[in-house]
């Protein structure tokens, strides 16, 4: 029936695993529960070895990091159901019946439920993650939440040529939605937990920005596609780049400081990460 699948990396995932737990054991349906840990050798796996107790559930710990989309696929090689239930370590169902709601999906092949974010806000410097959740994550589609079917999963797969943090389920939808691949989108959606401080949002900002340009070089994907990639092929077009660039530089400080207060902008980040896209393309 179902197999849900939880990558993690130095994260508790006891209190979700638990909450899938009680429906899926409630909705007395076959399930298991996955969870598999990148490598982190972290102290808090200790706590989520107490998941290896629960009946159908395991945790394990890999002998090496093999990276986000590598351990996404190998927790589908190893899913016993041919129902795969995709869910980020730092979530948590916000309906009681979220398992219930994605089996009453007919006929489905993809199944997107949707992020949103917790309420209250959290204080700074967290509150720019939170407010990027809120105004831009949650409509967009990502593998913090989806459901599919095997036999689509083992056609598309994650590509593994993406070891670090972004864009790897960018591509992956992508190569679903190109080959028209039947998508629904239900009213089911997971609060994200995991509300990064500023400084370390914007160190997985640069890895994702990376890992774009490294797919749009390999022709992976159309840089047309993508607000950032596609405004800085017009500023490269009549040479604005540079002067895009310039401006990062010398307002940096500026911006990294508005991240980190209580009000910070999405507007700035937007700006932000323009500038660092340019920074990294002038250096090629």
């Amino acid at each position: 029936m179902l197999s849900i699948l939880i990558p993690t990396y130095n994260y508790c995932v006891v209190s979700l695993v638990e909450a899938l737990f009680k429906e899926a054991t409630e909705l007395n349906i076959p399930f298991e529960i996955l969870v598999f840990d990148d490598g982190s050798n972290s102290e808090l796996n200790h706590e989520n070895e107490t998941i290896n107790k629960l009946i159908n559930c395991s945790f394990k710990v890999l002998d090496r990091n093999i990276g986000r989309s590598a351990i996404r696929n190998l927790l589908a090689k190893n899913a016993s159901f041919d129902n795969l239930l995709f869910l980020d370590a730092d979530v948590i169902p916000k309906k009681n019946d979220f398992i219930k709601n994605y089996l009453r999906v007919k006929n489905p092949e993809v199944v997107y439920g949707g992020i949103s974010q917790t309420v209250p806000s959290p204080k700074k410097p967290k509150k720019l993650r939170w407010l990027y959740t809120k105004k831009r994550e949650k409509f967009t589609t990502s593998s913090a939440n989806f459901y599919i079917k095997k036999q689509i999963f083992n056609i598309y797969l994650f590509d593994e040529s993406l070891k670090s943090y972004g864009c790897e389920d960018v591509i992956f939808f992508e190569n679903l939605k190109k080959d028209k691949v039947i998508f629904n989108y239900i009213n089911n959606p997971v609060f994200h937990l995991g509300n990064d401080d500023a400084n370390t949002f914007i160190e997985k900002t640069h890895q994702a920005i990376k890992n774009l340009i490294f797919l749009i070089d390999k022709n992976k994907i159309s840089s047309k596609k993508y607000y950032i990639s596609n405004v800085y092929l017009k500023l490269d077009r009549f040479k604005l780049d540079v002067l895009v660039l310039y401006i990062f530089k010398l307002i940096k400080p500026m911006l990294i400081k508005n991240f980190n207060s209580s009000n910070p902008s999405l507007f700035l980040y937007d700006f932000y990460r323009l500038g660092y896209y340019c920074l990294i393309k002038n250096k090629k």
